[in-house]
Parts: structure tokens; C-alpha cells; sequence
């Protein structure tokens, strides 16, 4: 029966402290919009830390392109696969992710998935480990103009990296 009423007042005060504060409304709006471009694939426990940042841009003009939603499958183990999915307004997006040392992980392979209007579906697979991410050879087949200096950029600091990589997207 205690529980009952600490639930009950607790729920009377949460409610009250929402109703009268809307400016932390607006803020944590705000903060939404900023954060819908993210996939967060960490683990629950990341000792290592990689955020892939980056664009969706036209792979002849170089122009950002809006209005992208992306797909990234992960598998990391048989009963529980993780899909994740974004819309990026604004032509940017990123992926969190993380290694635990008690799976001994190294990498992660990341099937990711691309859909723009005007432009061919984007298939491919990135690869993100302790040191960057990578990326397979399935970009070249999906663009033939794909110059080694568009592969993704990586940059290691203690147990954080950060790789910046920008979908060049065909039209069709």
C-alpha cells in the first residue's frame, strides 16, 4: 500500500512540475530535433567509443542532399538483431556505437541502407572498430567515380574515435 501512494505522488508531482515549467518543454523539443539524426548503437557498457559523422551528398555536383532516410542493421547476435533508422532534413547524419572488453568485440559490421528521392538505394556495409571506421568494397560498385579520398577520415584520442565519411549518392 505504500508503494501505492509513492506512486501516486510521485506521479502527481511529475505531472505538476511539466504542467508548470514550459520552457523545459520547448528545450527538450528542441532538443529532439537536434538529436533525429542520430543512431545510437552502444552497447551498455562501451569502454570504447566511435561516432561516425557525416553528409549525404550528390556524387557529381557535390551538393548536400535533403530529405535522406537511413537504415543501419546491426547483428550482434542471433535472437536480438538491432535496426535503426533516420531522417535526416538537414543532409547530416550520425552513428554512435561502441566495444566492450567483456565480449572481446573488435569490430562491428553495420549494413547500411540509403533512400533518397532521385537517387539509386544505397547498399552497402561500413565496418566500425576500436581504431575507425571502415569501408567495403561495395562503394565502388555502387559508384564508379568513388575516389580513395572520399574514404572515411579517422581520428583516435585515448579510447574515443572519431571517422567523418560522406555518402556520395548516385542519381538514378
Amino acid at each position: 500500500m505504500e508503494r501505492r501512494n509513492f506512486v501516486k505522488r510521485l506521479s502527481v508531482f511529475t505531472t505538476g512540475t511539466i504542467a508548470l515549467s514550459g520552457s523545459n518543454l520547448y528545450a527538450s523539443e528542441i532538443k529532439k530535433e537536434t538529436a533525429n539524426t542520430i543512431i545510437d548503437l552502444s552497447p551498455l557498457s562501451p569502454t570504447d567509443t566511435i561516432i561516425l559523422k557525416g553528409n549525404f551528398i550528390d556524387a557529381s555536383t557535390l551538393a548536400p542532399i535533403k530529405n535522406v532516410k537511413m537504415i543501419a542493421k546491426v547483428k550482434r547476435n542471433r535472437f536480438f538483431p538491432l535496426n535503426e533508422s533516420v531522417t535526416s532534413n538537414d543532409s547530416t547524419y550520425q552513428i554512435q556505437s561502441g566495444f566492450s572488453l567483456n565480449k572481446n568485440k573488435l569490430n562491428e559490421k553495420v549494413n547500411i541502407e540509403i533512400i533518397a528521392d532521385g537517387y539509386k538505394t544505397y547498399n552497402s556495409t561500413i565496418y566500425l572498430t576500436a581504431k575507425g571506421c571502415n569501408i567495403h568494397s561495395e562503394e565502388w560498385n555502387y559508384n564508379p567515380n568513388f575516389k580513395t579520398e572520399f574514404c572515411p577520415k579517422n581520428i583516435n584520442v585515448d579510447n574515443k574515435t572519431l571517422s567523418t565519411f560522406n555518402f556520395h549518392l548516385v542519381r538514378n
